[in-house]
């Protein structure tokens, strides 16, 4: 018996490794170099994260409502070097539900965070000039709708029935949902105060 739980872990693990593929880039990272891009300057970003609703694993929801980033949300910026850059690339070219594309993370701790008010807003003060990454996760709760039949209406012609005619009542219901959303910045000015919607 503890053969054949053994076996049938191995061959889950197996299976679930065929279908989770993960990369990170190749390229080399350059801590110095990313450590002196988030170096202190005076140019500021700020801007509003927010979200709508998409057509994702066949739910069809109510396109075009737009939900902001609850309080506390964490937006990422990175800066834009080489490694970043391939990152990105590979991420675009690979990343789906089968397959994740990640930073090492000697990389990944050279960000700067900053949290959303009640409003979406979130603000980075003291940036140099220079090319940045912005990331963040909105979750929602969103909308959406469905069909169900609820009865049907019966045609006679002379007392004899020829055919229904299915009723069909839309019900509405909520989901919790999340998006990424993101945007490449760059500031060209020391002093400068960039603004964007996320």
């Amino acid at each position: 018996m503890k053969n054949v739980l053994f076996l049938m872990t191995l061959v889950s693990a197996f299976i679930f490794s065929k279908a989770q593929n993960t990369y990170y880039p190749q390229a080399f990272f350059d801590k110095k170099q990313a450590q002196s891009m988030i170096g202190f300057g005076n140019a500021t970003i700020e801007g509003v994260a927010s979200t709508k609703q998409k057509n994702n694993w066949g739910i069809k929801p109510l396109l075009g409502q737009k939900h902001y980033a609850p309080q506390g949300t964490v937006v990422m910026l990175f800066p834009v070097t080489p490694y970043f850059e391939e990152f990105y690339k590979m991420r675009k070219k690979y990343e789906n539900k089968n397959t994740t594309v990640y930073m090492s993370e000697e990389a990944f701790k050279y960000r700067i965070e900053a949290l959303t008010d009640n409003r979406g807003r979130f603000r980075f003060e003291k940036l140099k000039p220079g090319k940045y990454y912005l990331e963040t996760i909105v979750n929602f709760t969103a909308t959406a709708s469905y069909q169900q039949q609820t009865g049907s209406t019966d045609t006679y012609i002379n007392n004899n029935y020829q055919y229904s005619t299915p009723i069909y009542q839309t019900f509405f219901y909520n989901y919790a949902s999340a998006n990424r959303e993101s945007k490449f910045v760059e500031i060209k000015n020391d002093g400068e105060l960039v603004e964007i919607n996320l």
